[in-house]
């Protein structure tokens, strides 16, 4: 690549205006500067003439600094230097001042009460610009973010839109993730009580899980499992959800059986009236990993007692929480305890009114009742609830199967034909995490196959210890969740609810919003879901004419690291769409704009945070619209390494042994000229240093650079 002209402008360059640079940190004092000066630029197009618009950046450098410098598109005339002999030009002409007489913005602006309502660096972060086929401008902002819509001489004709959260998660069918209470919240509370669900609930949970257990007097209560307290030959409690084993009048109950293969001695749900249950205490049922804080405090809840809780809660606050009950052991149900748990769990729904099909999953670890559930149970009722088939780990099988001489184990429910079958009698998978990622933390391809069949995926379990978490999330379970929603997983069950509607909500907030979005000026929650300034640093229209290309400058949270969101805008229907990832070649990196090649191909400037001898990284690369991965990601192609641009005229005065290079902290101009050349131009943060020595003001350069390869050009493109 070879530069081929040069030109620059002065960085104490001044146009009409009010005096400026009176804040500091959002106090006022005295102006530093008699008018505007003409400030870095943040976009570039063509203009009359041979001339070109460049828009001028927020101000002096942050949001609290720039209530005095006006937002503008300033007129350039340009004359590269093209021989050692030439001299290099920038020249300005006129602006179009943004303002807002019409208020069309609905929060307070610093120009509030004039007449024009002159919009400023401290209402808006402009950092790319276009003009539509009808003359209107479109300019991208940081702050909300927001496309903002003027007339050709700058008043604002809409107001603000904002950007939507377009997470792109590969749920089954493109619907919001459901967070399940696993046994309530049972990371915090002793787990199958009111009060765990009741925090479960609270903490955002779209859905509790009571695992059921049958009393002797056939009353479905929420259990982990039917032995309700595990005893050893020496007369240990190994495990336990109640405190049986304290209560001397239960002595006698202490017993073996043989649960799905496995002999255990203890005391057993079936054992026990509803009204003996009543009388004992949840426990924490690993108290040596979450203590026993709560020890004592919370009786043993039936099924019924469960569905009154959620009728409550939307009652009370008008959520429709959901409940996920899982029949527990259904073989060891009828053979042992003589009950059909599916049939009492229907029963039940039925008796107490809940059988809403949006808010009702049964889950089993065996097949047949699932079956039978699905041919018989239900149909008699006049039900049609959704039923979810669970998949546990590699080395188990569903005790159904083993019950009847068959030897496989789950593995075998998840090929795709098994896939296909569970499709025929359940609705969704209930599948044991590593399944789905692997124990080296790489994602597998099960939920795009379970999708694939029309099953709902829903991933169990995520809980918050380390001793449950992969190396790889650094003790950080949003991290674990993170992964799993962006697989496609349709839910989670977690014993931290709260934790997981958190993340949850990364992906679900109704719109991407930064810290300086207004609506947190304004009394609303501070729920920001990307970084400071993180919105639109680069925004382009199609060639169709009719699409907007915006590119956020940072992460969506949620999103992979460095990974960031481009938008296709339709400016007719002002539908967006997620048009596809731009991957940085560094996490800590940033775009800096963005411009069309063809209706394919678009140029995007990334660069580092460097500046001067710290400048490593400023280059051009082509995206493919056509060309992403599963994910997304979008093709890239290096198109210009602005740290070596090879100067053999020495036209720029920085050049050295023919060498240039572009050491500017933000690089936020480019725009193609012809197949061979395209126009760079930096952001000088005007009054910074740095770029070409610590005690130099930095001046804006101009950079016409001819490229090693020449771009297919759509119809449009290039200087007319």
């Amino acid at each position: 690549m070879t530069l081929v002209g040069y030109a620059e402008l002065p960085a104490d360059t001044f146009t009409v205006g009010p005096a400026s640079g009176a804040y500091n940190n959002g106090l006022r004092g005295e102006a530093r500067f008699p008018s505007q000066p003409v400030q870095g630029f943040s976009g570039v197009q063509f203009g009359p003439q041979g001339s070109y618009w460049f828009l001028s950046d927020n101000g002096f450098g942050a949001k609290n600094n720039s209530a005095d410098s006006l937002l503008r598109l300033n007129r350039l005339s340009l004359t590269p230097k093209t021989a050692p002999t030439g001299t290099g030009r920038a020249e300005v002409g006129n602006f179009i001042s943004l303002r807002d007489p019409d208020r069309k913005v609905t929060w307070p602006i610093i120009n509030e009460a004039s007449p024009e309502r002159l919009l400023t660096g401290a209402d808006f972060d402009p950092e790319g610009f276009f003009f539509a086929p009808d003359g209107t401008v479109w300019v991208g902002d940081e702050f909300g973010p927001y496309l903002l819509h003027f007339s050709a001489d700058g008043r604002l004709l809409d107001a603000p839109l904002p950007t939507p959260n377009l997470a792109g998660l590969p749920t089954l069918r493109g619907q919001a993730p459901v967070v399940v209470g696993h046994r309530g919240s049972s990371g915090t509370r002793p787990e199958h009580t009111l009060e765990s669900y009741r925090v479960a609930i609270e903490g955002g949970a779209d859905f509790i899980e009571p695992d059921l257990v049958v009393t002797k007097d056939g009353v479905l209560v929420a259990r982990h499992e039917p032995v309700i307290a595990v005893v050893d030959a020496a007369g240990k409690v190994t495990e336990a959800t109640v405190d049986v084993a304290s209560r001397p009048e239960f002595a006698s109950r202490l017993t073996t059986k043989n649960l799905d293969g496995v002999d255990v001695r203890g005391y057993f749900a079936e054992d026990f009236t509803l009204a003996e249950l009543k009388t004992l205490r949840a426990v924490e049922r690993l108290p040596a990993l979450r203590g026993r804080a709560y020890d004592g405090q919370f009786e043993v809840p039936t099924l019924a007692e469960v569905i009154a809780l959620v009728k409550d809660v939307e009652t009370r606050t008008g959520r429709k929480v959901g409940i996920y009950p899982e029949t527990k052991h259904p073989t060891y149900m009828t053979q042992v305890a003589g009950r059909n748990v599916s049939q009492l769990l229907v029963d039940t729904l039925k008796k107490e009114g809940f059988t809403d099909p949006a808010r009702v999953f049964i889950q089993s670890f065996e097949t047949a009742n699932l079956r039978d559930l699905k041919a018989n149970i239900l149909p008699k009722a006049g039900l049609k609830v959704p039923l979810v088939q669970l998949v546990s780990s590699p080395d188990e099988a569903p005790y159904d199967w083993t019950a009847k001489g068959d030897t496989r184990k789950y593995g075998a429910l998840t090929t795709d034909a098994a896939l296909r079958d569970i499709a025929t009698y359940a609705d969704g998978v209930g599948a044991y995490k590593r399944w789905i990622v692997d124990d080296k933390a790489q994602t597998t391809d099960f939920v795009p196959r379970a999708h694939a069949a029309g099953l709902l995926v829903h991933a169990w379990t995520m809980r918050s210890e380390p001793t449950y978490l992969l190396p790889a999330y650094r003790n950080d379970p949003e991290a674990e969740m993170r992964q799993f929603l962006r697989a496609g997983v349709d839910g989670l069950f977690t014993d931290f609810p709260a934790t997981g509607a958190k993340v949850a909500a990364e992906y679900t907030a109704p719109q991407v919003r930064s810290p300086q979005n207004p609506a947190f000026s304004t009394g609303a929650a501070n729920a920001a879901n990307i970084g400071s300034s993180g919105g639109f640093e680069g925004l382009t229209l199609g060639v169709d004419g009719a699409t907007a290309y915006a590119l956020l400058e940072k992460t969506v949270t949620g999103d992979l690291p460095g990974q960031l969101r481009l938008h296709a805008v339709n400016l007719n229907t002002r539908q967006w769409a997620l048009a596809g990832r731009y991957l940085l070649e560094d996490s800590g990196n940033a775009i800096g704009d963005l411009t069309p090649v063809n209706a394919d191909t678009l140029l995007v400037l990334e660069r580092d945070n460097g500046s001067g001898a710290a400048a490593r990284f400023k280059r051009v690369y082509s995206i493919s619209l056509r060309e992403k991965s599963a994910d997304g990601t979008l093709k890239k192609t290096l198109v210009a390494d602005l740290m070596n641009v090879q100067d053999p005229q020495g036209l720029a005065p920085s050049t050295v042994a023919g060498k240039f290079t572009f050491p500017y902290v933000t690089i936020e101009n480019v725009i193609v000229l012809d197949a061979n050349t395209i126009l760079v131009a930096n952001d000088n943060n005007y009054p910074a240093t740095g770029g070409r020595g610590a005690a130099v003001k930095d001046v804006s350069e101009f950079l016409w650079l001819k490229l090693d390869q020449p771009l297919t050009l759509g119809a449009g493109v290039g200087r007319r």
